[in-house]
């Protein structure tokens, strides 16, 4: 019986290229990702988080660290609003509840998303518990500090004793 190589190499090729797709995230694009303040921040991204390399994407203006971290410039600017805010490093992020419409395809189950507040551009981050491991979220959004601390803060957020107090609809008063 004549056994052909053939089939075997096509299927070892296959195998390979699905191999060398692998290391790429997908990841969708951004309304502001020609911005030229992404590139900048992009590349002021660390080279490994939490012990994840960099890998390829799919979009401008993203980078991502294997299945711990992803990183995507250009989004949306987020209006003042009353979801949750943490400083860390001199850079407000928005935290988004799990329900939030603005939680990309990557987010959800296991991970945390963020959106910078009060830059522009606006970055998101989405960080899933393996990089956090045994730190806390903190730990790994001051690896992102340095490139977002390129671009100038327009606003920052406010504690509940800091915002202006509406009496009625004409009325207002600052702290």
């Amino acid at each position: 019986m004549k056994f052909s190589r053939f089939p075997v190499v096509l299927g070892l090729a296959g195998v390979l290229g699905l191999a060398g797709c692998a290391s790429t995230v997908g990841l969708e694009a951004t309304p502001y990702a020609s911005d030229p303040n992404c590139a900048n921040m992009l590349m002021a991204t660390p080279e490994d988080v939490s012990g994840f390399e960099r890998s390829k994407t799919t979009a401008q203006a993203t980078t991502a660290w294997g299945d711990g971290a992803s990183f995507r410039c250009g989004v949306e600017p987020p209006s003042p609003s009353t979801d949750r805010c943490i400083t860390v490093d001199g850079v407000d992020w928005l935290s988004l509840d799990s329900s939030d419409p603005r939680i990309p395809a990557n987010g959800g189950d296991g991970t945390w998303t963020f959106i910078s507040y009060g830059r522009v551009p606006a970055v998101e981050i989405v960080i899933s518990t393996q990089a956090v491991g045994e730190g806390t979220v903190t730990d790994v959004l001051t690896q992102f500090s340095p490139a977002l601390n390129l671009v100038p803060a327009e606003r920052q957020c406010l504690g509940l004793t800091e915002a202006p107090q509406v009496y009625n609809d004409s009325e207002t008063t600052e702290p």
